[in-house]
């Protein structure tokens, strides 16, 4: 669990023990591939040798008794100076620099923030990469996506360069268009160069060696408009958050759990995600400076959160570990309780229940203009569920006392199962609609969904309470006066 791999691969290596003796080579490579790669090591144990006597080993002569060794060194490759000259020399005159960063970045979070005083550019976050800088940092729009801020969008809609440090966010059409921006990209894997952006500058090496070593090349931007600009959509972001985050409706708001949640966490604190609508409310937690931030990423398996969360735990004993999942990855994963007991590991899992597969429902309507169907999940107790397993349950579903008790709950000894009541008729809205979105959302409603009485309520709702924030798709009143008058609605009201 070192912070520089704590993001998975694909790829997997295998290796076949041939006998006894051959044990300890196999591990010894196993593991130094594991560690070089950022990959699965797969080690087959075929049965003769699983009870094999290990005192009657026989040895060839090329196979001497120690020859191995557990030494191991974080490779760290860097480009040759000319590539990291051409490619800052390329960046020269340019006004509208945005970074996009991605697990790869992780442990050069310094760097980073150097890179992006030096060219004036705002950093974009992937979700791999929430935790590269924290979100109070000033150079920060938070992250990007289906589930990112309104702030990033309009960085990567304006911006004229892009310089991609350890990221191989897929979901392109987020990203600036091809041709928009110059493109510089920096990865130790150099397959991965290019793979999302057309750039015309890819530096391979390990993301903080190369920071380092570009500062030296980098010119400095005086221009700040371009990051005022970013820093005001940030700062509008996080106001729309806090509104969104303690809002006392009943059933409570998924948003109230994450943004509780995210100022009781410890300093220090690992937290875990999940796939599904959780994602969304977890991808606008505020992540501060020394805690750590995984979920499954692009592999974007449900019930990644808990099994994540046992191997924190297990690596940093003494630091707190919380994993934020939801139900459907929850009811997937309820063995897993029974281990935090065995071990005594002291998790806590904080999981929205709504009693419902969110994403699908929601995708099933935003994308395909369909009724949900399919998606309902059985009202599983997890407070009982967590008794039986020997965990504390706790429930939680009243938005004025849901701070109070998740303090409560985090403070408690061994693992606890934190089970929150929420609207499973929130959506998980990105940060800007598109008119098909909300197309597909309007047919879905007329075509008979369920629910469409409580969801057009929802909406109607939202869209009153939020006209006057800049960063809500509901806030045109308030850019249109931000634009023509330069002033804040929210102040001109008070």
């Amino acid at each position: 669990m070192n912070q520089d791999y704590l993001y998975q691969d694909v790829a997997m290596y295998n290796q076949r023990l041939m006998g006894p003796a051959h044990a300890k080579n196999i591990v010894d490579y196993a593991c130094r591939t594991a560690l070089s790669h950022r990959a699965v090591a797969h080690i087959a144990l075929p049965i003769d040798y699983q009870s094999a006597d290990m005192s009657g080993e026989k040895r060839s002569k090329r196979n001497l008794k120690g020859h191995t060794s557990e030494a191991f060194t974080i490779p760290k490759r860097v480009p040759e100076r000319l590539q990291l000259e051409k490619a800052a020399r390329a960046l020269q005159g340019k006004a509208k620099v945005a970074i996009l960063v991605g697990a790869g970045a992780r442990g050069a979070g310094a760097e980073v923030i150097q890179v992006a005083d030096r060219l004036g550019a705002p950093v974009v976050k992937s979700m791999l990469g929430k935790d590269v800088i924290p979100d109070d940092s000033p150079y920060t729009t938070g992250g990007t996506g289906v589930v990112g801020t309104r702030a990033s969008s309009d960085v990567f809609e304006s911006c004229d360069a892009l310089v991609i440090i350890g990221s191989s966010f897929p979901y392109i059409e987020f990203l600036p268009k091809p041709g928009q921006a110059l493109g510089i990209q920096i990865d130790d894997k150099p397959e991965r160069i290019g793979l999302r952006y057309p750039v015309e500058y890819g530096l391979v090496g390990d993301a903080q060696a190369t920071l380092r070593e570009w500062l030296l090349y980098l010119p400095r931007n005086d221009d700040r408009n371009f990051l005022k600009q970013a820093q005001k959509g940030a700062e509008d972001w996080w106001e729309l958050m806090e509104e969104r985050g303690t809002r006392n409706d009943k059933p409570m708001k998924p948003q109230v759990v994450a943004w509780n949640l995210s100022q009781a966490l410890a300093d220090d604190a690992i937290i875990t995600g999940d796939s599904g609508t959780v994602t969304t409310w977890i991808a606008r937690m505020k992540v501060r400076a020394q805690q750590q931030f995984s979920f499954s990423g692009t592999l974007c398996s449900m019930a990644a959160g808990l099994p994540y969360a046992i191997g924190a735990q297990v690596a940093y004993p003494g630091r707190q570990v919380v994993s934020f999942t939801g139900d459907g990855s929850l009811s997937m994963m309820m063995g897993d309780l029974a281990t935090l007991t065995q071990y005594k590991l002291p998790v806590k899992i904080v999981v929205l229940r709504n009693n419902t597969l969110g994403l699908i429902k929601w995708e099933q309507m935003i994308y395909l203009g369909n009724p949900e169907y399919g998606v309902d999940l059985y009202p599983i107790d997890f407070v009982k569920v967590a008794e039986a397993c020997g965990a504390t349950g706790v429930h939680i579903e009243n938005p004025k006392r849901c701070k109070d008790q998740l303090k409560e709950a985090l403070a408690m000894d061994g693992p606890v199962v934190i089970e929150c009541d929420t609207d499973p008729n929130e959506p998980p809205m990105p940060p800007k609609t598109t008119k098909d979105e909300m197309k597909h959302l309007a047919q879905a409603l007329v075509r008979g969904e369920r629910d469409r009485a409580r969801i057009s309520l929802t909406i109607g709702r939202q869209a009153m309470d939020e006209a006057l924030f800049p960063a809500s798709d509901y806030g045109a009143p308030a850019r249109v006066v931000e634009k023509v008058t330069g002033k804040d609605k929210k102040e001109e009201k008070k």
